[in-house]
């Protein structure tokens, strides 16, 4: 089964209170949602625990601010990506202890920065990997999501995510819509998209099949991949062909919709899936 929500509070939602986007996704038949910690992550962790109280039926993911670079050249930087995206953890592992599906944090891994690209991939493996052995260590329960990125500038191709998760014993974040503007239109057919779980199972196992956090809008890319995330139907991204992979691999997990019509998306989503 597959459950889908809104990245962040919908635009229906007034006043915009988290409280009010959990009450707000019952009502219309969502049941997810991703905390988005844009600038900083702006829940602390006594509003966590009593923000748990009125979550139930909804399963939570947060994405870790924007402001992360595990390949910075500033020692420093890296220490504040890390610092963020653990704080992050800490947080969703507090909605965790409501339901163990709770538990996904997606972050954006950072940038090439015109380096080797073996060698930035060495640099996320150990500094992804500090980040596990710390949850591990501290007993957080929490699923680190590297997310598949849209711009060519960044690191994170669907190749370097599954070769990351199974060295760490994690799971990617798939986001579809920026596999296709990464590849500047040419991932976008049914065969394509099946060839992208059909590696994810030989390389992860039906566990990451039966748990996938998957991210899907329309989209608008240029010569260096991702723009801007768009409405579902006013790009040409084939989200109806990524859906019937979905239904014939029997994924489950969670469908996070991304688009700025956010909720009403999201809802033509969770239709088109039940009626393949």
């Amino acid at each position: 089964m597959l459950n889908f929500g809104t990245a962040g509070i919908p635009i229906n939602v007034k006043p915009r209170t988290t409280k009010g986007a959990f009450d707000f996704l019952k009502k219309i038949a969502l049941n997810a949602m991703e905390i988005e910690f844009v600038r900083g992550v702006n829940i602390k962790e006594e509003k966590a625990e009593e923000l748990k109280n009125y979550s139930n039926d909804i399963i939570l993911s947060v994405h870790a601010p924007y402001y992360i670079n595990l390949n910075a050249k500033e020692q420093e930087k890296i220490e504040n990506s890390i610092n963020r995206i653990v704080n992050s953890a800490k947080i969703i592992s507090i909605f965790g202890k409501n339901s163990q599906k709770n538990k996904n944090v997606v972050f954006h891994p950072g940038y090439y920065l015109k380096m080797d690209k073996n060698e930035v991939y060495k640099t996320m493996l150990k500094n992804i990997g500090r980040m596990v052995e710390y949850l591990n260590e501290n007993k957080i329960n929490a699923m680190l999501r590297p997310e598949t990125t849209g711009k060519i500038s960044q690191f994170g191709s669907i190749e370097e995510l599954l070769s990351l998760s199974e060295e760490l014993s994690i799971l990617p974040c798939i986001d579809f819509a920026h596999i296709y503007a990464r590849s500047l239109g040419r991932i976008n057919d049914y065969n394509s998209f099946y060839k992208i779980m059909e590696n994810m199972e030989n390389k992860l196992g039906k566990r990451a099949i039966n748990d996938m956090h998957i991210h899907i809008s329309g989209i608008e890319f240029g010569k260096g991949g991702e723009k801007n995330h768009l409405p579902l139907d006013a790009s040409n991204f084939n989200y109806k062909e990524v859906l019937k992979v979905l239904k014939d691999f029997n994924a489950k997990g969670t469908v996070i919709c991304e688009s700025p019509r956010m909720e009403y998306d999201a809802l033509i989503l969770k239709r088109m899936y039940g009626e393949l």
